[in-house]
């Protein structure tokens, strides 16, 4: 039973204050208190000797931790500064209230939480490991199998889990509860430089227990990971950062060492790590930093030097100061970050734009001197928006034709009595005339708002400098007042662990492989923060074992790029043992990496942040990436000219190996002819490792040839992709392995394939080939086929200008027929993944469509020239190219003789040039099932 209150009374000759367990009455008088003890004595004390403290509350069933160790109470009585913890069978204990205290709830655990962890250890004890980076020489003897010393470790760590523990994330992870949110704490520094969407990151990262940061290639992940650890180092908090492969840690490291904080990161996980570590460890001269002004640092280049050499480069300005300008400089770059994502897109527009109109020059050829003479009639009265106002005009008349009076009425007063003549006599040219215009003045439009934003540029730059100094002398200063009062320890292998909370707010930094995290750390400690990097290949029993080692975590990956990879023999005991335990998806451990873990489990509710700017790679390259798997969400920061594309196509097909001597062949002879000069620069990759370890065989010296899988999260001037085999299978196919494959290339992406190889619609390496055609010069490297491709641009500016001119007019475009139609292609068709690079156009005129007269008879060339179109017009994307069209006919209408007549020919058109058609009848049924079956007819997927 808790005390009513509890006394402490001071020692005459110690004068310290000494808690009474045997107090049972306490009488306040007028010189002080009557103490009255268990044995029915009483005595009076002055004021001065008496500190008397009433309850406060009582909690009961909670976990009480003390330096992050489970206690054996379950009671607690709080007494304003002091607490009595109380438990079965054991005395009560008083103690201060202090920061090594922790009371927490007991954790109500879950069927389903104590089931995916029994699912895990099952996993382990049934096969050989999982996803391992284990050497076989950390084994207890050289026979030692590494895959069977990871299942071991793993299992130790998951029976090492107390489920009743609920601080860290692990808890709310296995119950499928997202953990509550909380606002970030100001300031929220960027001593590494910042974008908009890294700032988003970091701060969502601060004030959520649980966040994914999703960095896809080229976006900044490490330098955004370097942030979010500032952050957490500025808050006095400690943070583990791990990854499935060391690579990505130790790039983090070395990125913090090179800034001149590598002395603050503590390199644990694997022993040879560890040993490494403690062997180099040297003590901070603390003696030697303080703070500098900017130009004490410009007058003191030596001693700069010397103190970047020790990794103490720590103050630029006073964080007073600092302070107050990071106030002054966030709300003007907010501003600033708009201007230059928008010169980024306006960029990107510009270039879209300049490769459409090449294609429209190549494909509706224009004569010079018709131009010229069409030029002076209307080139100082037209702009874009006027130039849609036409082609509006000349979709619902057709002035090839014999116009009636009211339509040469109309056409008079649209074009002007004196240029309408001029139209007339030019009326088979005005058309292709039109388009031209439109994409002469959109470019110049464009390239008239990159003057605008541009100017921008350098007072931005500058801007983010002030910020990034700013920043980091904010958590210089924070650092220097830290250490400089921090008590002298000195650790090792051996005794690191008994004081890790001494360990810890020396080196707040730990890096460790997933495997190895637990194992490092003593049992019950818990970080502030988890960083899990490459959060994609990081399978699910892993991150499990490290959520138990934090409060909060932080998820970085891609879930585009590949993911873990699991063994046949574990792959058929997970999915057994998933059925047996009932599991939801969100816990297969075969489907599911972190990433995609996490996203299932929580859906929209856990915070994620896009990195959106990217980087890396030459915009054209990046820009497929960009349209097939990241729904142009990417904004390219990129400037590089040149075109970065190469097709080799060799003679022999490869078959059905794993392996391509011709192709291996070719590539040895293009890399020794073009990069001589430096085969450093050259990294060629390949599906299969037979033929990625051959092309290494052969390559000369300082190219590195490798699987794509093996080249994640690395990158090369020049990427040489080998796709091996003739046909397109799933494997060589697989969406996340060509988005990788393409994004390590940072200047050239070479393709080496047969000549022979089919590119169906909707394929990953189809829709490549044809946009390294596609943005190549038409007249060199496109072929030229019956079809035209569809001018995305053109299109979907004019149908937005059309929609706009009908609106003001108060007229509806298309049928009500049609309007479901679009309805049914862009909200659920479309959004389907295997018609990912497919969109859709609408009312697409058939003279645009047809290239070439050769083959019609003159009915149906007039056909063609007027005002004819199609519904709909499915195409690719990626490079244009039409894929299907789809027609809606009234049941009445198209019922007419005359009508029949037009459908039919358009039937044939539409045959003759091989493009498929699906007509939809108003009165038929299973429309979207229909659209499904034809669309994957037309892309070969059936």
């Amino acid at each position: 039973m808790a005390k009513p209150f509890i006394v402490f009374l001071r020692n005459r000759d110690s004068l310290k204050f000494e808690y009474k367990r045997d107090v049972s009455e306490v009488k306040p008088t007028e010189k002080g208190y009557l103490v009255t003890f268990a044995n029915g004595r009483s005595y009076a004390y002055g004021a001065d000797r008496v500190r008397y403290y009433p309850i406060v509350s009582t909690r009961e069933n909670v976990r009480v931790y003390i330096k992050g160790r489970a206690q054996k109470y379950h009671i607690v009585d709080d007494y304003d500064k002091h607490l009595i913890l109380r438990g079965e069978d054991t005395q009560p204990y008083l103690i201060e209230k202090n920061g090594d205290i922790e009371i927490c709830e007991v954790r109500r655990g879950t069927e389903q939480g104590a089931s995916v962890v029994e699912y895990f250890k099952e996993i382990l004890r049934g096969t050989g490991g999982v996803t391992f980076d284990l050497p076989a020489e950390e084994g207890e003897g050289k026979g030692a199998n590494p895959n069977q010393i990871s299942a071991d470790i793993l299992l130790k760590a998951l029976e090492d889990i107390d489920l009743e523990d609920g601080r860290s994330v692990l808890s709310p992870y296995l119950d499928g509860v997202l953990p509550m949110d909380g606002p970030a704490k100001w300031p929220v520094v960027f001593p590494f430089g910042c974008n908009e969407s890294q700032q988003l990151a970091v701060e969502t990262a601060l004030r959520t227990n649980m966040s994914i940061v999703e960095g896809p290639p080229g976006t900044g992940k490490t330098q955004t990971i370097l942030n979010i650890v500032a952050n957490i180092i500025l808050r006095g908090k400690t943070v583990a950062i791990v990854s499935n492969n060391n690579s990505a840690v130790f790039n983090v490291k070395e990125k913090l060492e090179k800034e001149g904080y590598g002395w603050l990161v503590a390199s644990l996980g694997r022993k040879e790590n560890r040993s490494s570590f403690f062997e180099n460890i040297s003590e901070i001269p603390l003696e030697r930093i303080r703070f500098v002004s900017l130009n004490e640092l410009e007058n003191s280049k030596e001693e700069t030097k010397e103190l970047k050499e020790l990794g103490l480069m720590l103050a630029f300005e006073r964080p007073e100061e600092a302070k107050g300008k990071l106030r002054e400089l966030e709300t003007k770059l907010m501003e600033g970050f708009q201007h230059v994502k928008r010169y980024a897109v306006l960029r990107a527009q510009l270039a879209d734009a300049k490769t459409e109109f090449a294609h429209v020059r190549a494909e509706q050829a224009l004569d010079p001197a018709v131009k010229s003479v069409l030029d002076r009639k209307f080139r100082y009265i037209m702009d874009t928006d006027r130039a849609l106002r036409i082609k509006d005009l000349l979709s619902r008349i057709n002035i090839e034709n014999r116009l009636s009076l009211i339509n040469q009425f109309y056409a008079m007063l649209k074009f002007g009595m004196l240029r309408y003549p001029t139209v007339r006599r030019y009326r088979h040219e005005f058309v292709t005339y039109v388009n031209h215009r439109f994409y002469e003045l959109y470019i110049n439009w464009i390239e008239c708002e990159i003057g605008k934003v541009k100017k921008w540029e350098k007072e931005i730059e500058k801007m983010l400098q002030e910020y990034t100094l700013s920043s980091r002398a904010v958590l210089n200063g924070v650092l220097h007042h830290r250490y400089q009062s921090l008590e002298h320890a000195s650790f090792s292998m051996e005794n690191y662990r008994r004081q890790f909370d001494d360990f810890a707010r020396r080196y707040p930094v730990v890096l460790s492989s997933t495997l190895s995290l637990h194992s490092s750390i003593p049992r019950g400690y818990l970080f502030d923060y988890l960083i899990i990097d490459e959060a994609s290949q990081v399978d699910i029993i892993k991150s499990a074992v490290c959520f138990s080692c934090c409060r909060n975590a932080v998820i970085v990956g891609d879930s585009m790029q590949l993911t873990h990879i699991v063994d046949a023999q574990s792959k058929g005991l997970a999915e057994q043992l998933q059925a047996r335990h009932s599991m939801v998806r969100a816990y297969d451990y075969v489907s599911m990496n972190i990433l995609d873990s996490l996203k299932t489990l929580y859906g929209k509710g856990i915070s994620s942040v896009l990195l959106r700017e990217h980087y890396r790679c030459h915009p054209t390259i990046i820009g497929f990436c960009n349209k097939k798997f990241y729904g142009n969400e990417l904004v390219v920061m990129k400037e590089m000219a040149g075109h970065p594309f190469r097709i080799i196509e060799t003679n022999i097909s490869g078959g059905r190996g794993n392996y391509n001597q011709r192709q291996i062949d070719e590539t040895d002879l293009y890399v020794r002819e073009h990069y001589a000069a430096d085969f450093t620069r050259v990294g060629v990759i390949a599906p299969y490792r037979r033929h990625a370890d051959m092309l290494q065989r052969l390559l000369p010296d300082g190219t590195e040839a490798d699987t794509i899988h093996k080249f994640q999260g690395r990158e090369k001037d020049v990427i040489i992709f080998n796709t091996v085999r003739d046909q397109i299978g799933p494997f060589i196919d697989n969406p996340n392995l060509i988005n990788v494959a393409v994004s390590r290339a940072v200047e050239e992406l070479i393709v080496v394939k047969p000549a022979s190889m089919p590119l169906p619609h909707g394929t990953n390496i189809g829709d490549l080939i044809r946009y390294m055609l596609y943005t190549t010069d038409p007249s060199e490297t496109v072929v030229a086929g019956r079809l035209r491709s569809v001018f995305d641009l053109l299109y979907k500016e004019y149908h937005r200008a059309r929609a706009r001119f009908r609106a003001s007019n108060r007229y509806v475009g298309g049928s009500l027929a049609e309007q479901l139609v679009l309805d049914l292609l862009e909200n659920r068709v479309l959004r389907m993944p295997q018609f990912s690079s497919i969109d859709v156009v609408r009312e697409y005129r058939l003279r645009d469509l047809i290239r070439g007269v050769h083959g019609f008879s003159d009915e149906e060339m007039k056909f063609i020239r007027g005002t004819s179109s199609v519904d709909f017009l499915l195409y690719n994307r990626v490079d244009r190219s039409p894929v299907l069209a789809i027609e809606v006919d009234g049941v009445s209408y198209h019922s007419r003789e005359k009508q029949q007549r037009r459908d039919a020919m358009k039937d044939g058109i539409l045959g003759f040039i091989n493009l498929p058609l699906l007509r939809l009848a108003t009165d038929g049924h299973s429309e979207e099932a229909r659209i499904i079956d034809s669309l994957a007819t037309a892309m070969g997927q059936v």
